[in-house]
C-alpha cells in the first residue's frame, strides 16, 4: 500500500471555523497534489451530514471526515490543527456536537483497507497524550512522527 503521510497534507492553525471549511481547505490541497479528483470536497461535505464523524476522543474530541473512494486517486491521511475549535456532530450520535480540536481527513482508495485504518486510527484517537502532542505541535515532522503507527498498522 502507497505511503499514507505526507508532510504537504498538514495544516497548522487553520482559520476555519465549520466542518465545511475544513473540507474545502483539505479538499483544495488534496486536488492541488493530486490526491484526488474535482468535486472530492463536496462529497464529503455531503457525506458528513448524513453519516457525521466526530469522535470523543480522549482529551479532546477529533473528526474523521472521508467519503467513498470514487474521486481517490491515491490514498493518504490529512492533518488539521485548527485555530478554535470546529463544530462536528458525533458519529453514531449526530444529535451531539462536538467542540473538535484536531480533523484528520481519511482519503480511502481501497475499500478493503478502511477496516485496518480505522482501527489503527481507534488507537490514536484512546492516546490523550498522543492527541495532545500533535494538537500542540508546531512542527510537521514531529506530527508524522506521532503519527507513523498508523502507517505502520496499515503496512501490515
Amino acid at each position: 500500500m502507497a505511503k499514507l503521510l505526507d508532510e504537504r497534507l498538514i495544516i497548522l492553525d487553520a482559520d476555519i471555523s465549520s466542518s465545511e471549511d475544513a473540507a474545502r481547505l483539505m479538499g483544495a490541497r488534496l486536488e492541488e497534489l493530486g490526491y484526488v479528483e474535482a468535486g472530492y470536497a463536496d462529497m464529503v461535505i455531503e457525506r458528513e451530514k448524513t453519516f457525521p464523524t466526530g469522535l470523543p476522543g480522549k482529551t479532546m474530541a477529533i473528526a474523521l471526515p472521508h467519503t467513498n473512494p470514487t474521486l481517490v486517486n491515491k490514498p493518504a491521511i490529512g492533518v488539521i490543527v485548527p485555530r478554535d475549535s470546529v463544530k462536528y456532530k458525533m458519529m453514531g450520535g449526530p444529535e451531539t456536537a462536538l467542540d473538535v480540536e484536531l480533523i484528520m481527513p481519511l482519503i480511502i482508495k481501497d475499500p478493503n483497507n478502511q477496516l485496518s485504518l480505522l482501527k489503527a486510527m481507534m488507537g490514536v484517537i484512546q492516546d490523550g497524550e498522543l492527541l495532545e502532542r500533535i494538537r500542540n505541535s508546531r512542527d510537521k515532522q514531529e506530527i508524522l512522527d506521532c503519527l507513523q503507527v498508523i502507517e505502520d498498522a496499515v503496512q501490515e
